[in-house]
C-alpha cells in the first residue's frame, strides 16, 4: 500500500469521525442554540435587493446543475485522456450525492426547533445540507480533474465556490450552519476514498509521467506562493477594514460574535477539505 493511499484512507476515517461528532453536536441543547443564533444573523443578510443574487448562487448546487457541472468534469479528464480520473468524478459525485440524500438525511431526520428562528425552522431532514455536499464535491473534483500545477488555484477557487453557495443558502434560511459542515465532510469523505482508489490502481498498473512528476513538483512551488497570496490578500482586507470603517466593524463583530465566528468556521472547513484534498494529491 502506497503512502498517498494509506494518507487517502487516514483521512477518509477522520472525516467519518468528524462527520459524527458534527452530528452529535448539532443536536446537543446549548450548540443547537448557538447553531440557531449564527442562522439567525445569516437571516439578516437576506434582503429584497439581494435574494435573486442570493437564489441564483445558491442553486447552482441543485441537482440539475449538479449533473452538467459533473458531466463537463468528467469530459475535461476524458478529453486529457484521464480515464481513471473521469471514474473517480464519477464515484464522488454519484458516492457524495446518494449518501447525503437517500442515506444520511432520512436515517439522521430530528426535529430541531429553536425559538429564536420563529417561523424560519429547518425540516428534520436537513443534516446533513444536500447543498453543500453537492458544492464541496464538485470542488474537489475540480481539484482531482486539474493539472497538477494548476491544482492550487483550483482548490483556492473551489473552496470559495462552496463558500458562496452555502452563505447564500444560510441567508435564505435552507439549512443550519452545522448542516453545511456535515455536508463538507461527507464530500471529503468520498473524495479521499476515489484518491486512495486511484493511489492503488497507479500503483498497480502505473500510468504516471515525468511530465506529471515535474507538474507535481512546480505544484508545491505555487503552492507555498499561493499561501503567501491568500494571507496577504486576507491582511490587506482586515487593514481596510480598519481603515475605512474601523467603529463599524468593531461593533459588528461585538454585536455578532458567534455569527463572525460560524461564518470563519465555515470559510475555514470549506478551505481545509479542498487543501487537504489538494496536498494528498501532490505527495
Amino acid at each position: 500500500m502506497t503512502r498517498r493511499t494509506q494518507t487517502a484512507l487516514a483521512c477518509a476515517a477522520a472525516a467519518a469521525a468528524a462527520f459524527a461528532v458534527v452530528r452529535v453536536l448539532a443536536y446537543a441543547h446549548s450548540f443547537h442554540h448557538a447553531d440557531a443564533l449564527v442562522l439567525h444573523d445569516f437571516l439578516e443578510l437576506d434582503r429584497p435587493r439581494s435574494y435573486r443574487w442570493l437564489t441564483g448562487v445558491a442553486h447552482t448546487a441543485d441537482p440539475g446543475p449538479y449533473g452538467l457541472l459533473g458531466l463537463l468534469l468528467i469530459a475535461i479528464a476524458l478529453r486529457r485522456g484521464r480515464v481513471r480520473v473521469a471514474a473517480a468524478v464519477v464515484m464522488i459525485l454519484g458516492g457524495a450525492a446518494v449518501t447525503t440524500d437517500k442515506i444520511l438525511k432520512p436515517a439522521l431526520a430530528e426535529p430541531r426547533f429553536d425559538a429564536v428562528l420563529t417561523f424560519h425552522q429547518i425540516p428534520p431532514t436537513g443534516f446533513p445540507s444536500g447543498h453543500a455536499t453537492a458544492s464541496m464535491a464538485l470542488a474537489l473534483c475540480a481539484v482531482l480533474v486539474a493539472a497538477p500545477r494548476f491544482r492550487p488555484y483550483v482548490a483556492a477557487l473551489g473552496a470559495l465556490f462552496a463558500v458562496a453557495v452555502c452563505y447564500s443558502f444560510l441567508a435564505l434560511g435552507w439549512h443550519y450552519p452545522s448542516d453545511v459542515l456535515g455536508g463538507y465532510l461527507v464530500a471529503g469523505f468520498w473524495t479521499a476514498l476515489a484518491v486512495a482508489a486511484l493511489s492503488a490502481a497507479d500503483a498497480r498498473w502505473p500510468a504516471r509521467t515525468g511530465r506529471e512528476a515535474a507538474g507535481r513538483l512546480l505544484s508545491r512551488v505555487q503552492a507555498r506562493a499561493l499561501t503567501a497570496a491568500l494571507a496577504a490578500m486576507l491582511l490587506l482586507a482586515v487593514i481596510l477594514v480598519a481603515v475605512i470603517a474601523p467603529d463599524r466593524a468593531l461593533d459588528f463583530v461585538r454585536g455578532h460574535t458567534l455569527f463572525t465566528v460560524g461564518a470563519a468556521a465555515i470559510a475555514l472547513a470549506s478551505v481545509a477539505v479542498s487543501g487537504v484534498v489538494a496536498a494528498i494529491l501532490r505527495d
